[in-house]
């Protein structure tokens, strides 16, 4: 996004010529819709994944299927992730939509949780 952002910003102004400033916004959504896989695949997917799998183990079927803990559908190996709040198998879905597990299965931080006071509103 930050290269078709730069790209079509410099192309707006008009270091490509008046038809690249003309097409400026299709030249950041061709060049992001491009970019993201062209980038995974040269990077081999190592920068796809934000947790580790136990789940999967070495050698296991790919194509198994396991049932998330929280919605309880069947999803394939690949797409799940052991959770240690809910003890068990959840998919990336529930995964990204639960926000009270606080990340718990990412690797721990060396300084550890911090834990901020909760918001309060003054009354003026």
């Amino acid at each position: 996004m930050v290269i078709a952002s730069t790209v079509s910003i410099l192309a707006f102004f008009g270091l490509f010529g008046t038809y690249a400033e003309a097409f400026s916004t299709f030249i950041a959504a061709g060049l992001a819709l491009l970019l993201c896989p062209l980038i995974a695949w040269m990077t081999r997917g190592k920068y796809y994944l934000a947790r580790p799998n136990a789940v999967n183990a070495a050698g296991a079927d790919i194509t198994a299927t396991h049932d998330c803990a929280v919605c309880e559908t069947a999803y394939e190996l690949p797409d799940i992730a052991d959770c240690p709040v809910h003890a068990g198998p959840v998919c990336s879905l529930c995964c990204s939509l639960d926000a009270t597990c606080g990340d718990a299965c990412r690797k721990a931080s060396p300084g550890g949780a911090v834990i901020l006071p909760m918001p309060s509103v003054r009354p003026v």
